[in-house]
């Protein structure tokens, strides 16, 4: 009875709780499920604890395909057809499957290929120029990232060719002297790609501490755990991952002049074409969760473009309050020492440095300030918090 008692306490305050969520989110938009509400496919924790990390990136799985299959539309699915289409078309073909003339390369390759492949050489790059041009315009919040990972798909292909340039049984019998420009090439990638999921992980934690933030430590609690990206950073781990064995499978098996290494094509063809599908869900889950009105970059970034259009990069942390009612005041020391404070001209919303005009109505930024809680005039020093320095 008692744990009747206590269990249906605690589902009380989970079902309040999860009432208070759903009122926060009401002006965003509306998911048809939530994430806290999908089960895993199978619960590895009830096999041992450490099951439980497996059991979330399952759910967030599911869920970003369920959400997937649910919102896309038939453009989505018309562009992801014509992304296998150039990848198919380009994959296979008389001239790839005889291994070419080793004499000729260059013009004077191309200008050999018989009309009829040549010809299908020129439809696959105009599909995979359809794709990209479809994935601009469907995806605007990551267009520039999604043309990026394009172009590391092709950087990774580049450094395959590079492994296999003198060892046609590339991984077998490397030379370290051999491999230079090819992991050159996969750190370039790697360092960017870093640098990508920073960026959105960065933009995920403004967007939740911007549009969900609530006095319940508990409700921001479950908001974070609402937009966790576990899930997506697998999915982008799974990219780069099958990009990788496809691009050194359809390598090696070029690298091999009488084509007898099917087994390669056929696993560049699949890893390449599933790439496809897990490409599109890493690009559209990061908007559909964000939103459109957003820019997703790092905040370092976002600090350097402050910096240059020459607005201020406030030190947050340290606390300016009013030295009378002590009430929190938007009064800020940026990095380099100069003191920001709001314009005391009615109607400009703008802040500028003491000791220069404010860039919006060209007034002189004031030394002191009026505390717009109890009244006080003090000079703007004594509203900023004393730092020892050691």
């Amino acid at each position: 009875m008692a744990k009747e008692l206590k269990g249906g306490t605690c589902g009380s305050n989970m079902s309040e709780e999860a009432l208070l969520l759903e009122q926060e989110g009401e002006e965003h938009d509306v998911l048809p499920f939530r994430l806290r509400n999908i089960n895993p496919f199978f619960e590895f924790s009830s096999i041992h604890e450490l099951g439980k990390s497996i059991d979330k990136i399952q759910i967030e799985l599911k869920f970003q395909s369920m959400l997937a299959y649910r919102e896309w539309k038939k453009e989505h699915w018309l562009t992801l057809g014509i992304g296998a289409l150039a990848f198919i078309l380009g994959s296979i073909s008389p001239e790839i499957l005889s291994g070419g003339d080793a004499q000729k390369y260059g013009l004077e390759g191309l200008t050999s290929v018989r009309s009829y492949w040549f010809f299908q050489m020129l439809i696959s790059l105009v599909c995979w120029g359809v794709f990209a041009i479809q994935i601009w315009r469907l995806f605007p919040v990551m267009r520039i990232h999604a043309l990026s990972l394009l172009v590391f798909w092709n950087i990774i292909m580049i450094a395959h060719i590079f492994f296999h340039r003198k060892n046609s049984d590339f991984p077998s019998g490397a030379a370290l002297g051999d491999m230079m420009e090819g992991t050159l090439a996969i750190l370039v990638v790697v360092f960017f790609i870093y640098y990508f999921s920073r960026a959105v992980v960065e933009t995920r934690d403004l967007h939740v501490e911007e549009n969900h933030v609530h006095e319940d430590v508990r409700l921001m609690q479950m908001e974070m755990a609402e937009h966790s990206l576990r899930g997506w950073g697998f999915v982008l781990c799974l990219w780069l991952s099958l990009v990788f064995i496809s691009s050194w499978a359809g390598a090696n098996f070029v690298a091999e002049r009488g084509g007898e290494r099917t087994a390669t094509l056929v696993l560049h063809i699949i890893t390449g074409i599933l790439s496809l599908p897990v490409f599109m869900i890493l690009i559209w889950y990061p908007q559909r969760m964000l939103g459109t009105g957003v820019q997703v970059t790092t905040l370092a970034a976002k600090k350097a473009e402050l910096e240059m259009e020459g607005t201020p990069v406030l030190d947050e942390s340290d606390s300016s309050n009013c030295p009378e009612c002590d009430a929190s005041v938007p009064i800020f020391r940026t990095r380099d020492g100069k003191i920001s404070v709001p314009c005391s001209t009615i109607g400009c919303n703008q802040a500028s440095f003491i000791g220069e005009a404010c860039k919006s109505c060209s007034a002189k930024t004031p030394t002191r300030y009026d505390c717009p809680q109890c009244g006080i005039n003090a000079p703007v020093m004594d509203f900023l918090s004393d730092v020892e320095a050691w």
